[in-house]
């Protein structure tokens, strides 16, 4: 999936590559069966998705839970390097 340069929001530029996205599209059907899925994804799934959805229908609701959800997810990635570090 080609991304527009204007939708690449994120620090990073995040690739969606069309196994990405047959594999996540189902979930934005909406958010019921999207809530399912995010029990345990990871990072970059959670910006694939953002940018899935700022492709598509680009409904402010999924894409506000999608980056808090992505939000939790890197307050703990740095959590966890912070303990790391103050138990040296």
């Amino acid at each position: 999936m080609k991304i527009p340069h204007k939708w690449q929001v994120f620090d990073v530029p995040v690739e969606v590559s069309s196994k990405d996205e047959e594999r996540l599209a189902p979930y934005l059907i909406g958010w019921m069966r999207l809530a399912a899925l995010l029990a345990g994804i990871s990072e970059p799934d959670l910006m694939r998705l953002v940018l899935m959805e700022l492709c598509g229908k680009q409904r402010r609701k999924i894409i506000d839970r999608l980056l808090m959800r992505l939000g939790r997810v890197q307050r703990r990635r740095i959590e966890g390097r912070i303990s790391r570090v103050l138990a040296r």
